[in-house]
C-alpha cells in the first residue's frame, strides 16, 4: 500500500521528498552537519512535509538563505545542542558588476538567471538575486561562488565581473517598506487583497494554484487565519510580513503593520 505522499507527488518531488530524509539520516548517524541545496518555497513546503515522516531522523535544523527574508533557503541538519559546536551556511554574497558601466546596459532579474543558466549552473546551487540599476547581488554555495568568481563574466552584452560581498543594508532598506493595513478579518485572503490591492474574490486562484506559502508553507485554505510574525509569499506579486497587530478602527477593522517586500 501506498502512502499518501507517494500517491501525491510527481517522480521529481519523490527523489527530493527522499533526499530530505536521507540527509537528516546522515547527519544524525555520522554526528556532522549536512546541508540542502537551495530550496524553493513549493520545496521548502515538501520539505516541512517530510520532517513528519517516520524515516525523518530525530535532529534539529534551520532554513537559510544568506540574509532573513531571502526566499530560497539552505536546510542545516544538526545544532550546536546535537553536536557541540556550529558551522555556517556555506553560502557566500557575490556582487556582479559591468566591466564599464558607462556603456553597460540595466538587465532584469530574468537575463541574469539566464546567463547563470546558460553557464550551465544549476538553479539549485544558488539563491535569490537582487537587481540594483546595473548591479546584482546573488547568494551561491560555496563551491558555485568560486567558480563563478572565475567564469560569469557576461550577461546580455554586458561584460562583468564578480566578487565576493555582502548584500548592502541600504538595498534592504529601500526594498522594504512598513505600511498600516485595515482588515475585516485576519483571514489570508482578506489580508493579501489589502496589500496587493486586490479583490478577494481575485485572491483565491492563487490560494487553488498553490502560489500562497506562510512561513515555508503552502496555503491552499484562503480562510487560514494569520498573526503577528507570519512571513506570506505570493508567487506573481511579491513577499510581505505581519509584524504587529493593532486595534480595532471605529469601524471594527483590524490595523495590521505590516513589512512589504520590494514596495516602492
Amino acid at each position: 500500500m501506498k502512502l499518501f505522499h507517494e500517491v501525491t507527488m510527481n517522480e521529481q518531488d519523490q527523489i527530493l521528498y527522499n533526499r530530505i530524509i536521507e540527509l537528516s539520516n546522515r547527519a544524525y548517524k555520522n554526528n556532522i552537519y549536512v546541508f540542502s541545496d537551495f530550496l524553493s518555497l513549493s520545496q521548502q513546503d515538501l520539505f516541512f512535509q517530510a520532517t513528519r515522516d517516520k524515516s525523518f531522523a530525530p535532529i534539529a535544523y534551520d532554513l537559510f538563505g544568506g540574509y532573513e527574508n531571502c526566499e530560497r533557503k539552505m536546510v542545516r541538519f544538526g545544532s550546536e545542542k546535537d553536536f557541540g559546536y556550529e558551522v555556517d551556511f556555506p553560502i557566500k554574497c557575490i556582487k556582479i558588476e559591468p566591466l564599464a558601466k558607462k556603456f553597460a546596459k540595466a538587465y532584469t532579474h530574468r537575463d541574469y538567471l539566464g546567463s547563470l543558466m546558460s553557464l550551465g549552473i544549476d538553479r539549485k546551487k544558488f539563491g535569490d538575486i537582487f537587481v540594483d540599476g546595473m548591479d546584482a547581488y546573488m547568494y551561491a554555495d560555496e563551491s558555485t561562488a568560486d567558480y563563478l568568481l572565475e567564469n560569469f563574466v557576461s550577461v546580455g552584452r554586458n561584460s562583468v565581473k564578480c566578487s565576493f560581498s555582502e548584500l548592502p543594508e541600504s538595498y534592504k532598506q529601500a526594498n522594504l517598506k512598513e505600511s498600516t493595513i485595515q482588515v475585516a478579518s485576519p483571514r489570508a485572503d482578506a489580508i493579501i487583497a489589502r496589500v496587493y490591492n486586490l479583490s478577494r474574490k481575485d485572491t483565491i486562484p492563487y490560494f487553488t494554484e498553490k502560489k500562497v506559502s506562510v512561513n515555508g508553507h503552502i496555503v491552499e485554505n484562503n480562510d487560514k487565519i494569520l498573526a503577528a510574525g507570519d512571513s506570506v509569499s505570493v508567487r506573481g506579486f511579491g513577499k510581505f510580513n505581519i509584524v504587529s497587530e493593532g486595534g480595532l478602527s471605529k469601524k471594527g477593522k483590524l490595523n495590521l503593520t505590516v513589512e512589504i517586500f520590494g514596495a516602492k
